[in-house]
């Protein structure tokens, strides 16, 4: 099971939580094994060290390189900002596998 941790702003982990519930309910609809969950930037300290992706919310991409710095194995990206604001969870979900895929 792939580990994907949604990072946002702390004003906006309501969201956040709701978009990643809303991806694992879209992984799980079509039988793909990942667990989703959201952090806030403030929590980074807690993020898992098994964390396979990293999915930053827009505009959220500042903190990448100290991200890198301490997860130099996990693969990066930042999610599409009309899917994020739109809660696309299936085009989020796909963005997601592709990353992991490579």
């Amino acid at each position: 099971m792939k580990k994907i941790v949604l990072i946002c702003a702390k004003n906006y982990d309501a969201f956040a939580c709701t978009v990643a519930k809303d991806i694992q309910q879209a992984a799980e609809e079509i039988g793909v094994e990942i667990s989703c969950a959201s952090m806030t930037t403030a929590e980074l300290h807690l993020l898992p060290k098994d964390t396979d992706l990293i999915l930053f919310a827009p505009p959220r991409y500042r903190h990448l390189d100290r991200i890198k710095k301490f997860f130099p194995n996990a693969k990066i990206a930042m999610i599409d900002f009309k899917a994020y604001a739109l809660r696309d969870a299936k085009s989020i979900l796909n963005f997601a596998r592709q990353i992991l895929e490579t």
